[in-house]
């Protein structure tokens, strides 16, 4: 049963990494304004950029996040790995559906770089959990992928309007 919630863990961080990914060049791609486009493009590489010149600098977030997992509190590993990531993801899902409807170039521009970044981030935290042993267990390194990909799709699950 671990294994099958182990997989059906990883199978849904995938999923959102590669729906992120579509969302980027799905947003490149329906852009008419050549420019527009260069501009969009640029954003995911500086999104991607921004995220490896922190690492550069020794701002490593994934090993920030396996550090906080790794925690014998409960109370900590719940408000660093589970909390915090799960906050952002509906903050972001929030920023996306409000640029979304707002229209407003330079908002959607920062959602590519934002949207850049978190796939950047996600692999890099995705490759990082490989590293710790889970034991038979559920793999708790990956909670803070789970659950900013749960709270990024519930909120957008329950308040983007499509119609």
């Amino acid at each position: 049963m671990v294994f099958i919630l182990n997989i059906i863990t990883h199978i849904m961080i995938i999923c959102g990494m590669l729906g992120l990914i579509f969302y980027i060049g799905y947003a490149v791609h329906k852009e008419e304004k050549m420019f527009e486009k260069v501009i969009l493009i640029i954003s995911s590489m500086t999104g991607f950029l921004i995220y490896f010149g922190a690492r550069a600098l020794g701002l490593s977030i994934p090993s920030m996040m396996m550090a906080s997992v790794s925690i014998a509190s409960p109370i900590r590993m719940a408000f660093f790995s589970i909390l915090i990531p799960w906050s952002v993801g509906i903050a972001v899902a929030w920023y996306f559906s409000w640029c979304l409807q707002k229209h407003i170039d330079i908002a959607f521009r920062v959602v590519i770089l934002i949207s850049a970044f978190i796939v950047t981030l996600f692999g890099d935290v995705y490759a990082a959990s490989y590293a710790m042993e889970t034991s038979g267990s559920v793999d708790t390194s990956l909670l803070p992928n789970l659950t900013f990909t749960v709270g990024m799709g519930l909120y957008i699950i329950l308040n983007y309007k499509t119609r």
